[in-house]
């Protein structure tokens, strides 16, 4: 058995659900709440993220009601996520022992999976369970926590906007390649409703400034945010194509996981700079 550890917080959530909701506790006195019995959330350190964890509250609080049973309730699918484990090392060749945690938790109805290194280096893959969430996207977290292992990447902050395209592309590269025909619906689900494959070259050629950029506001925007092209989730999309095009090169996806940490940003720019001089791109819609 892998050294998967599966946890929860969620008796801490409803902990603080139940007392403001006894409570009938105002928007401030929820915050308070919530940072005392909770306090779990994937935003920047500091004021601006105590302001986005509040106004992120103030909008799931009417809606934790209707998911509530379902909080309570919860059950992992131990023998699902220890398959899903098995098969993503297998196609990124990753025979150390894997040390990782699968933290489930209460987000805020737009929360995103995230990862986050702890003190002893292991990491923990976080997931919300309030939303419906395919296997699809746990598989994908997965293989962004073996990449991690392998290259050295940082999981969440710190991270360039190159290294967020390159883990991005791998880790659905990988989750496609692991999973059943439900694949290539769920990847284009990704951006498939902002059309981003009508503009491929646009995209590429406005996001390729910001290649550098690390500062959470630029990660925001390329990936939940709308990009420099107006559109949702350019970063995850033209991580799709450029790993598309290293694939077709003759690249394997566990010689890609495998680049250090440092060559990446490099790596990243050059292959976006081929993948624009060969032409070697979705056609636009007509």
């Amino acid at each position: 058995m892998e050294d998967v550890k599966i946890t929860n917080n969620l008796e801490q959530f409803l902990r603080f659900y139940d007392k403001a909701t006894i409570e009938c506790a105002s928007s401030d006195r929820r915050f308070q709440l919530w940072k005392k019995y909770y306090g779990f959330a994937s935003v920047p350190p500091g004021d601006i993220g105590e302001q986005l964890v509040k106004e992120m509250l103030d909008y799931a609080w009417d809606k934790y009601s209707l998911v509530y049973d379902r909080i309570k309730y919860w059950e992992p699918d131990f023998l699902r996520i220890h398959e899903l484990t098995l098969l993503v090392k297998e196609k990124l060749h990753y025979s150390a022992f894997l040390n990782i945690e699968i933290l489930f938790f209460v987000g805020t109805f737009e929360s995103e999976p995230f990862i986050k290194r702890n003190e002893d280096q292991s990491l923990s893959i976080c997931f919300p369970v309030e939303s419906d969430w395919s296997d699809f996207r746990l598989s994908q977290e997965i293989a962004n926590a073996v990449h991690c292992l392998k290259s050295g990447l940082s999981p969440n902050y710190g991270r360039t906007l190159a290294q967020v395209i390159f883990q991005e592309g791998i880790a659905l590269h990988t989750t496609q390649q692991v999973m059943t025909v439900d694949a290539d619906r769920d990847t284009e689900l990704l951006w498939g409703h902002d059309k981003c494959s009508q503009e491929p070259n646009r995209i590429m050629m406005n996001l390729i400034p910001y290649l550098s950029r690390s500062d959470y506001e630029a990660i925001y925007s390329f990936t939940k945010g709308t990009g420099a092209s107006g559109y949702e989730r350019e970063a995850n999309f033209t991580g799709w194509l450029l790993v598309k095009h290293l694939l077709n090169k003759g690249y394997r996806l566990e010689e890609l996981a495998s680049i250090p940490q440092k060559g990446i940003n490099k790596f990243v720019e050059q292959s976006l700079f081929s993948l624009l001089d060969h032409a070697f791109l979705i056609q636009a819609q007509e």
